[in-house]
């Protein structure tokens, strides 16, 4: 059967073996971004409909789910909309019914308080950043009852979830594999990968979402990705 998860094919990144042995220093300081950006959080809704390029329009998620940028890399007033696209799937303009020029001036002011409130994560994530291993952030909030459809992802990502907050009636099922998330326990699995979560808990369950480029996994180190088209 082919892998499904990743985690210990990611030991030799400096950032995956950090987030694994740094948690502790690097959960208050997420937790600290997330309140002094939660106007984000309650405004910028996610739209629950999305175009697949195989289906069409199909319903991405129901209940409450919040996605925030967790800008690891700066994005300046020259971005394009590419600069700020989420996945193969969807555009994180079109995404959250925004224009491009609303997130450019977003932007800048989430970076800078990415850069205040998290400065230990910074410098722990510095290395396979400056390499171009690891390409993107988002942090993920999930309220009780919310559920996210069976849905794939950006075929170049392998995704990593680092847990902040957790419930143990949360979960995450990749192609049938069902594990909920603990915190300390840092995961990974090919983003395109068919996925979906469910939240039957009692309280919020917050992960940041960290995005690695296959393509320069394979290309700068020894990781290797098994034929995605091999179940």
């Amino acid at each position: 059967m082919r892998k499904i998860w990743y985690e210990d094919r990611l030991e030799h990144l400096s950032s995956f073996r950090n987030l694994k042995n740094h948690y502790n220093e690097i959960i208050p300081e997420v937790l600290s971004y997330v309140e002094a950006n939660r106007v984000i959080f309650d405004e910028w809704i996610m739209d629950q409909w999305v175009e697949d390029r195989n289906l069409g329009r199909v319903r991405l998620w129901e209940g409450d789910w919040r996605v925030i940028p967790f800008p690891i890399n700066a994005v300046g007033c020259t971005a394009i909309d590419g600069d700020y696209q989420l996945s193969e799937m969807v555009s994180f303009t079109k995404l959250f019914n925004t224009t491009l020029e609303e997130v450019k001036k977003v932007g800048p002011k989430i970076y800078q308080s990415f850069i205040d409130l998290c400065p230990k994560t910074a410098g722990y994530l510095e290395e396979d950043i400056l390499k171009k291993l690891l390409k993107s952030a988002t942090i993920s909030r999930l309220k009780p009852g919310t559920k996210i459809n069976p849905h794939k992802g950006d075929i170049d990502s392998m995704r990593v979830h680092f847990p902040v907050v957790t419930d143990p009636e949360a979960w995450l099922s990749v192609r049938g594999r069902k594990r909920s998330w603990e915190v300390g326990n840092v995961f990974g699995f090919h983003d395109n990968d068919k996925h979906w979560a469910q939240h039957n808990g009692n309280h919020d369950r917050i992960v940041v979402i960290f995005d690695y480029s296959i393509d320069q996994l394979e290309t700068l180190t020894d990781f290797e990705l098994e034929d995605p088209y091999i179940e």
